[in-house]
């Protein structure tokens, strides 16, 4: 993604095989998204040696357990009135 500069790589289980890399960074301040974790898909590769032969700093398996996660708290629910006194959802 443009504009996110990676802090750190992980590996996961590929979707379809293999082993995925995936780096984590923080959204740049002109996002929507500005200071929250943003985790990027980078490559895929046939087996982890690849995968840490041309990403060495990756840093063993990430799971979505044991990953950041982004928080939406910030944003109104379909009951939370905005201004103009109407509900999101009615817009």
């Amino acid at each position: 993604m443009r504009g996110i500069k990676i802090d750190y790589y992980r590996l996961r289980a590929g979707k379809w095989g293999g082993v995925d890399v995936v780096g984590f960074g923080t959204y740049p301040r002109h996002s929507v998204l500005a200071g929250q974790t943003a985790k990027v898909f980078l490559d895929n590769f046939r087996t982890e040696a690849e995968a840490m032969k041309a990403y060495p700093k990756a840093e063993g398996y990430t799971s979505k357990w044991t990953e950041p996660q982004v928080s939406l708290a910030h944003l109104p629910d379909e009951n939370t009135p905005v201004a103009g006194g109407m509900y999101p959802d009615d817009i």
